[in-house]
């Protein structure tokens, strides 16, 4: 049974903390997203290692109106993980719990980076695996699932639809512990699958494994006519599919991953790291300087695109790859049926900037992957079949390079086919238009009220966007 923090004197709860509180005046007492372009300097900075640590904060908080805000590695690129709050960094709250063969479930600590779950299923025995994942693994179970990431596949839902249950502790009097799960309180388990960490502080999360499984992924060039002229055909040809566009090389190339068992076949090679990351790196800092090169550092990296392969290995593997460079990145969700006419859309605008002398310059690849229907509260998948497209800047050796036009064009022709943002990612949605394109948008605010009616877990992130607050979009921008 949880300890009874009613009774603990609010001395008490400062004294157990100081241990896991990081001072003011320590470096760690600022946080920096991933890319460098958000920064916050919480009022007070917790790194907890256990629940009864979590409960306290949270309990703490609760007592003195403070606002509390978990964050894992930091990747979202938007103001999500900051705060002027309580920042708990919940990377010491890591490891597995228990391993349900039967069940093929894995209950995991929410701190726990991907990197690490896929490392201890793989040894597991037998050996276990996520059934999807999306690009990267450098984040936590906790964060994944709190954006609602996703990977592709037009028969794979979002990343927190394999949720069974989760564990949190809710702001409430004792910072009760509570289970969720589609059979225990339903309601505060759906909301909590996109809850941007204010549904409750994620102690425990199970998930649906599989048998592990390798991946064999072909990559193959198409003309951008190609593609679009068998959108749909080509979405469904393989289990994961993955379409990287390149503007100014005039091509695509499609990726088809699917299950085998064949023996691991990875390829690396020193030349394509030196070509296509320093190299790379070098051309688009020249363009940074130059704009006008910029469609020429597409063309290049087009031309080291430009060719067939086909790889093994072991399905994070595959699935997962390197970003690059610190970059603004920008993702929205739309209905898959809409997605030829959005993309045609695209190339129509992408090439009247390109002819125009003082026209946006577009860096590449432009991404465009699916996910299944879901029934998450603020999924952008809610309800239907879908299509993600993104889009990134870079920022060669961590400079600012202009990007805001870029994306508000991209935002807004997203937006009038009905596209829903990432949560992860920036956006400038109000509570007015995101009731419109969020059929439980009101149940997942009823769930706030419900589990937190003081708004101790909401961060400006949730207070902007959530409840209407006027909070600057900027208020933690740093490039």
């Amino acid at each position: 049974m949880s300890e009874d923090l009613t009774s603990v004197t609010t001395q008490g709860l400062h004294a157990a903390l100081e241990s896991i509180s990081i001072p003011t005046s320590s470096p760690q007492a600022t946080f920096s997203n991933w890319a460098q372009t958000f920064k916050c300097k919480p009022q007070r900075v917790f790194a907890p290692t256990t629940e009864l640590q979590c409960r306290q904060i949270i309990e703490l908080a609760r007592r003195e109106g403070a606002r509390v805000h978990p964050v894992g590695v930091g990747h979202s690129p938007s103001d999500l993980a900051c705060t002027n709050g309580w920042l708990v960094k919940m990377e010491g709250l890591k490891g597995l719990i228990k391993v349900n063969h039967e069940k093929l479930s894995a209950t995991f600590l929410a701190g726990t980076t991907l990197h690490s779950v896929h490392s201890t299923l793989a040894h597991s025995t037998p050996s276990l695996a996520l059934p999807n994942i999306g690009s990267i693994s450098d984040q936590t179970i906790g964060g994944l699932i709190s954006t609602a990431s996703h990977g592709s596949g037009v028969k794979f839902p979002v990343l927190s639809q394999h949720v069974r249950s989760l564990v949190l502790v809710l702001p409430l009097p004792g910072a009760p512990v509570v289970r969720c799960s589609e059979n225990e309180d339903v309601e505060l388990f759906k909301a909590s699958l996109c809850g941007l960490g204010s549904t409750g502080l994620m102690l425990q999360v199970e998930i649906e494994v599989e048998h592990a499984f390798r991946l064999r992924e072909t990559k193959e060039p198409k003309s951008v006519d190609e593609v679009l002229n068998n959108l749909d055909e080509i979405k469904s040809s393989a289990e994961h599919v993955r379409v990287w566009w390149y503007p100014d090389g005039k091509g695509m190339i499609v990726g088809r991953a699917n299950r085998t068992y064949q023996p691991a076949q990875p390829t690396s090679s020193l030349l394509a790291h030196i070509l296509g990351f320093h190299i790379t790196q070098l051309f688009l800092f020249v363009s940074r300087i130059f704009p006008s090169f910029t469609p020429l550092v597409g063309k290049w990296a087009w031309w080291l695109a430009n060719q067939e392969s086909d790889v093994v290995d072991d399905g994070y593997k595959i699935l997962n790859f390197d970003c690059l460079f610190p970059q603004y990145a920008l993702e929205w969700a739309i209905d898959a049926s809409l997605a030829k006419q959005c993309l045609q859309e695209m190339r129509e605008w992408l090439n009247q900037e390109a002819a125009d002398h003082n026209g946006l310059r577009v860096h590449f690849p432009i991404e465009i992957r699916w996910s299944a229907k879901d029934d998450i509260y603020l999924s952008p998948s809610y309800g239907r079949e879908t299509c993600w497209i993104g889009v990134v800047t870079y920022r060669p050796y961590g400079l600012a390079v202009p990007y805001r036009k870029f994306h508000e064009k991209f935002a807004s022709l997203l937006a009038s086919h009905g596209g829903r943002p990432h949560w992860a990612k920036q956006h400038n949605l109000r509570p007015k238009d995101l009731e419109a394109i969020y059929p439980k948008f009101n149940e997942f605010r009823d769930v706030l009220q419900r589990v937190d009616p003081d708004g101790i877990l909401k961060n400006e992130n949730v207070r902007r966007h959530i409840d209407g607050e006027n909070v600057p979009d900027r208020i933690f921008k740093t490039r």
